[in-house]
């Protein structure tokens, strides 16, 4: 019989990274729209410069989202294998 050398802690090991992973992106979400928020709030003192920052911090947003997409797809490959793990664990495979 094989044994893949897992364990519960290796699957919750997995859930929380997977969780982790999520979280942070969220965060990285959140924390462009308060920057946008934050510089749009200083327009009258940024004077001709804030469309010009606007403009940049909307560009690494757009970047930010797309790898967003990415690491959501990762969180999700890690649930699986967390999901998977935890079948094998629980047919004392692990």
């Amino acid at each position: 019989m094989a044994v893949y050398g897992i364990n519960k802690e290796g699957v919750e090991a997995l859930n929380q990274l997977a969780n982790d992973l999520s979280n942070v992106n969220n965060d990285i979400a959140d924390d462009g729209k308060k920057l946008k928020n934050t510089v749009s709030g200083l327009g009258d003192a940024l004077g001709i410069y804030e469309d010009q920052i606007l403009d940049v911090i909307e560009s690494v947003n757009n970047v930010q989202e797309k790898g967003r997409e990415s690491i959501e797809q990762l969180a999700g490959k890690v649930r699986k294998m967390a999901t998977d793990a935890d079948a094998i664990v629980s047919a004392g495979l692990g």
